[in-house]
């Protein structure tokens, strides 16, 4: 038997209510169950949504600044390499040219000319534009006075900006750049780079 928590008075176990008040006789709330959880208001369900949407987008941001400036670097890195294996692959398809005349390279004045001398014996395909698009250049001297033909070369692409620094290839000084520096001519003169980025090593 157990007792009323209103009045006091004796209970059957199991009674849901009191038969002397008619309340639940456990006291108050006893009849009220386990409390529900409250559900949220819309107007809190929309903030969380819009607070989790704005996150996803700093970190897609985020993301973003770091991933874009890398991904630029990589293509002019692979446009500025691919420069150079065009241009030692058209300076040594000259150079077997020469060894099978005589020491003479083509006289060709740019790198349609010097298709016509080199395709497809030396090179299947001579480049005509470097990694950027830019026309290639190509031009051949004689390294004695008053000799006739040929003898020495320069192939060269001006780089990203398009601009070749000099006239006359024959002006490039032997040196490196910064490898960055995308804007700079890359120079392969008679079986070696005359000017080049840093990063690259021998002819």
């Amino acid at each position: 038997m157990s007792y009323c928590a209103w009045c006091g008075t004796q209970v059957a176990e199991g009674a849901a209510f009191c038969p002397a008040c008619g309340r639940p006789p456990a006291g108050p709330g006893a009849a009220a169950g386990p409390a529900k959880p409250r559900a949220l208001p819309g107007s809190a369900i929309a903030l969380i949504a819009v607070g989790v949407g704005v996150g996803l987008l700093a970190i897609v941001g985020i993301l973003a600044a770091i991933a874009i400036p890398n991904l630029l670097e990589a293509q002019q890195k692979a446009r500025q390499k691919r420069t150079m294996a065009d241009l030692r692959n058209l300076g040594t398809a000259v150079l077997s040219y020469a060894v099978d005349h005589e020491g003479e390279v083509p006289p060709a004045s740019n790198p349609e000319e010097l298709a016509a001398y080199l395709e497809p014996t030396y090179v299947q395909a001579v480049p005509r534009a470097d990694g950027w698009g830019h026309e290639l250049r190509y031009a051949c001297w004689s390294s004695a006075a008053g000799a006739f033909g040929c003898d020495s070369f320069a192939v060269a692409s001006a780089g990203r900006d398009g601009i070749f620094e000099h006239a006359d290839l024959r002006n490039y000084a032997p040196g490196s750049f910064a490898n960055r520096d995308y804007e700079r001519d890359i120079v392969y003169s008679d079986g070696l780079f005359t000017q080049h980025p840093q990063w690259s090593q021998g002819p």
